[in-house]
């Protein structure tokens, strides 16, 4: 079954050059907010990635706000895609490089554009029986939590109340991937993988710029660069647990394991 990911973030952060990457597409990459102005489809494997472009503002209706979070209340997961990269030729609209701000400047938005549909609909909707003030009983409470900056997949809701909310397709009701986007040092993700950790989102450190320039190498020359680790494990352990001595989020995450020859 595909799986639909919008990918999200500032202007700049690397966006248009993932999405160049995992689907070998083609498409504008420059250093100026807004080169992407339409959302970017493409296929990797199974998976149908949506390229978006938020900044401040967006829930507002500033820049392409709105007409780019309709397309991402299309998708199965949010991908943020956070700069870590330090190079000061490629501006930054905050001026500075700090990816946990950033996450947390977007987290906002998503915020305010689901607190926004809420109010639209309270709006319209006038109780008229029990099932319709039900419904509006539940968005009321999920408005509340979300004032208080509660995601709506973390509020504590039943079943039925699930149920009733599922048409909405709320951003902030969607599992969410930090994509760390580094030059390849460990020191530019040290802080958002810690940040990550203490908040139980799952993290992924990925050096686009690296990878997109491996490309184009030789068999030979990738052997050359490429490393392989090893972590030793009982025979009485199972996948999962030997997913999780690489790190916890991939044996907490875990789907499936594929087995290659090491010669291969």
């Amino acid at each position: 079954m595909p799986i639909k990911i919008g990918l999200v973030g500032l202007p700049n952060v690397g966006k248009s050059s993932l999405f160049s990457f995992l689907t070998k597409k083609d498409i504008l990459i420059a250093n100026y907010p807004f080169a992407t102005i339409d959302p970017n489809v493409g296929v990797m494997f199974l998976n149908d990635p949506r390229l978006e472009k938020l900044m401040k503002g967006a829930s507002q209706g500033s820049g392409l706000g709105n007409e780019f979070l309709s397309h991402i209340r299309e998708v199965d997961l949010i991908c943020h895609v956070l700069r870590c990269f330090p190079e000061k030729e490629i501006t930054h609209v905050e001026k500075s490089v700090n990816s946990i701000r950033d996450f947390e400047i977007i987290q906002l938005e998503l915020i305010l554009a689901d607190l926004q549909q809420i109010k639209k609909k309270l709006e319209k909707k006038k109780p008229r029986d029990k099932k319709t003030q039900k419904e509006k009983e539940i968005l009321q409470l999920i408005q509340e939590n979300l004032e208080k900056e509660i995601l709506v997949s973390q509020q504590t809701l039943s079943n039925e109340e699930k149920a009733v909310i599922k048409g909405y397709n709320f951003l902030t009701n969607k599992p969410i991937l930090l994509l760390a986007n580094y030059g390849g040092e460990e020191k530019e993700i040290h802080e958002l993988k810690e940040y990550a950790k203490k908040r139980g989102l799952f993290f992924f450190p990925l050096a686009v710029k690296l990878e997109k320039e491996t490309e184009a190498f030789s068999k030979a020359e990738k052997e050359e660069i490429d490393e392989t680790k090893s972590w030793l494990a009982k025979n009485s352990m199972n996948a999962r647990e030997c997913a999780g001595l690489i790190h916890s989020d991939i044996q907490k995450n875990f789907i499936r394991l594929e087995v290659y020859n090491y010669e291969d």
